[in-house]
């Protein structure tokens, strides 16, 4: 067993999964993909900044490692800022951007120039002169040295989500989100009046003709096909429970509450390394109760762990694709997620982040995966996790990197299974003493 001693950079206390979280803010701090490492680290500083086309600048986070073990004041400065100048400008040459200490916060920096935008298909320079403290046994030591850490990045062109997505009709009909009786299902697949008169049934509850779904389509359907329509930002889709199984449009098999919602995205494949995608949800409203969680908790005569099922704030992690994915049919040109990822009622906000090529390979290290596409910080391969962690930063360590964002809002219903936030944190805070 190593007994070494982890270090951490200082102001990482939650790491990628909750930085990646954070991307769904107008203006995010982060993501600040830090991870904890065995052994003597060197005196290296980390960098973490995101450039986001048509937006001021980040918050700056240069920080330092530091052991785990007991707590870290992040107040507690070890950087000479009088002795110190931090910039990013326009390469080659063009804006010179000053950045400025937080006060309280030693490792974050912001931007003098709260009016700047970044600009797309602009190169920018990165240029710290730090002078700082790299003793190991800081804050009780001191060893002051100085460093000039410096990293360039360019921009994407351009980047958009489609104005539609592409839905499985289950998601468009309420009866249909919930799955039909078994012997309703098996009658209108052989019985052609039934069919239609089953069809007209659900006509008058929510109108399938208004979405482009035809007797025929819904014959499809009842065959075990999976028929997509289209569907525009802010419309209302129903979350799917059904469990049975049916064709998607890779011809994989898979249980209809699995079945993939499709955003197309509009590329330069020129500058993009990959996207990182985040879901907002309204926090107001309820959580669904995923259907395969509750086919296990009920296959164990278990009841759900409502303070385990809180997810505290209003943002998570989706995942994290590069530029090519193999397992994902129709990639880069369409993103694939899930019904079940969305778990939320209300109005949710996919958000995407297209990165340029060096953020993706920083990420690959930081995860030591091979994988091509990972969910959070999971990966989810089998392959040999053998990949170094990259750093575009020279003389020091993290990440220098630029995005386009743009983002797709839609609005959740779901016929059942259902948990007011409210009520999840009322059990999570019971957990808490609170």
């Amino acid at each position: 067993m190593n007994n070494t001693p982890k270090t951490y950079p200082k102001f990482s206390a939650l790491a990628a999964l909750a930085a990646l979280a954070g991307l769904g803010a107008a203006a995010c701090n982060g993501p600040w993909n830090m991870q904890a490492v065995d052994g003597p680290q060197p005196a290296k500083l980390w960098v973490s900044l995101l450039l986001v086309a048509d937006r001021p600048l980040d918050t700056l986070w240069l920080e330092r490692p530091l052991p785990l073990a007991g707590k870290t004041d992040s107040s507690l400065a070890f950087v000479d800022t009088a002795q110190s100048r931090i910039e990013v400008s326009e390469s080659p040459t063009g804006t010179v951007l000053r950045f400025r200490p937080v006060p309280g916060r030693a490792s974050a920096w912001v931007s003098e120039d709260t009016a700047y935008r970044i600009k797309r298909g602009t190169e920018y320079a990165f240029k710290a002169q730090v002078r700082w403290n790299a003793a190991s046994d800081f804050p009780s030591g001191s060893a002051y040295q100085s460093e000039i850490l410096t990293a360039t990045t360019k921009v994407p062109a351009r980047y958009s989500l489609d104005s539609l997505a592409w839905m499985p009709m289950e998601a468009l009909h309420p009866t249909l989100s919930g799955g039909l009786p078994p012997a309703s299902y098996a009658r209108a697949g052989q019985d052609t009046a039934y069919r239609k008169s089953l069809y007209d049934s659900l006509e008058a509850i929510r109108s399938l003709a208004d979405r482009g779904i035809t007797e025929a389509d819904f014959s499809q359907y009842l065959q075990g096909q999976t028929v997509f329509r289209p569907v525009r930002r802010e419309d209302t889709v129903f979350y799917i429970f059904d469990a049975s199984t049916a064709i998607d449009y890779s011809g994989a098999s898979q249980h209809r509450y699995s079945l993939p919602w499709l955003f197309g995205q509009v590329i330069d494949k020129a500058d993009f390394g990959g996207v990182i995608l985040s879901q907002h949800f309204d926090s107001t409203r309820a959580r669904i109760y995923d259907p395969l969680q509750k086919i296990l908790d009920d296959a164990f005569n278990q009841k759900l762990d409502s303070a385990n099922y809180y997810q505290r704030g209003q943002t998570r992690a989706l995942q994290v694709n590069g530029s090519y994915a193999a397992d994902l049919k129709g990639y880069p040109d369409t993103l694939r997620l899930s019904n079940s990822v969305w778990g939320y009622t209300g109005r949710n906000v996919l958000h995407a982040y297209s990165v340029d090529p060096l953020y993706y390979e920083y990420y690959k290290g930081l995860i030591q995966s091979g994988t091509s596409t990972g969910s959070g910080l999971g990966g989810g391969s089998s392959r040999a996790q053998n990949v170094l962690r990259y750093s575009n930063v020279a003389n020091g360590d993290g990440y220098f990197s630029a995005a386009i964002a743009d983002s797709f809002a839609i609005q959740i219903q779901a016929v059942r299974d259902t948990i007011p936030v409210s009520a999840l944190r009322n059990a999570w805070m019971r957990t808490k003493g609170r």
